[in-house]
């Protein structure tokens, strides 16, 4: 069986319960952030965080992009009847002559808006991550097979750049902490199905997510 991974894929959405177009949100995102997409997000007064793993911070959900590592919250963030701000993306180069406060935009730069584009936790949405077993170690692999369908899981994150996200076999207690359960797993996915590694479908614990209380 494979050993546990050091890295696994991000997390994303693959269907609506509804059938309905999935709930995402936009808010401002918190200063310094370095977050990758597939990454558990929560909001920390009004601005959009990453999720420590501790599940007495309520998850608001999944990130859509990458942060921007802005300087301070919500930076450039559009308000009522006013636009994007300056400079309307992190990518920039050189100075502009007589205007010290100017930069060059290369064609083609990324937009950055101020704020964070994620999918909330919403009970309608489905996700998907890759599944694995925090407490194997590096001898065993995680194998999901339909007896997890209906069980609880963690979500816990890699130790090592890249970061990202994975279901965690390990986590199986709801409650507050870091040791917790998130998510109730509701199917594997049909092209990987059982093997090891795999990934799952789930969505979130009403008790965990922002948008479900």
């Amino acid at each position: 069986m494979a050993a546990f991974l050091a890295h696994h894929g991000p997390i994303t959405v693959v269907e609506t319960i509804s059938g309905n177009t999935d709930f995402t949100g936009s808010d401002n995102e918190a200063a310094s952030q370095t977050f990758l997409a597939g990454t558990p997000v929560y909001l920390a007064s009004g601005n959009i965080t990453a999720w420590t793993g501790n599940t007495t911070q309520l998850i608001g959900g999944i990130s859509m992009e990458d942060a921007h590592n802005l300087a301070s919250a919500g930076l450039g963030a559009p308000t009522p009847f006013t636009g994007v701000g300056f400079p309307g993306t992190g990518t920039t180069f050189g100075s502009v002559p007589n205007e010290v406060s100017a930069v060059n935009i290369p064609r083609g730069a990324p937009f950055v808006t101020g704020q964070i584009l994620y999918n909330k936790s919403v009970d309608d949405t489905i996700f998907e991550g890759q599944f694995d077993n925090s407490s194997l170690g590096t001898s065993v692999g995680a194998t999901p097979t339909q007896a997890l369908v209906g069980t609880l899981a963690g979500l816990t994150a890699d130790l090592s750049a890249p970061i990202y996200w994975y279901v965690d076999g390990a986590k199986t207690t709801p409650g507050t902490g870091t040791t917790n359960a998130a998510v109730e797993i509701v199917g594997l996915s049909p092209i990987d199905g059982a093997i090891p590694n795999g990934r799952v479908r789930f969505r979130f614990l009403k008790a965990v997510s922002q948008f479900q209380q």
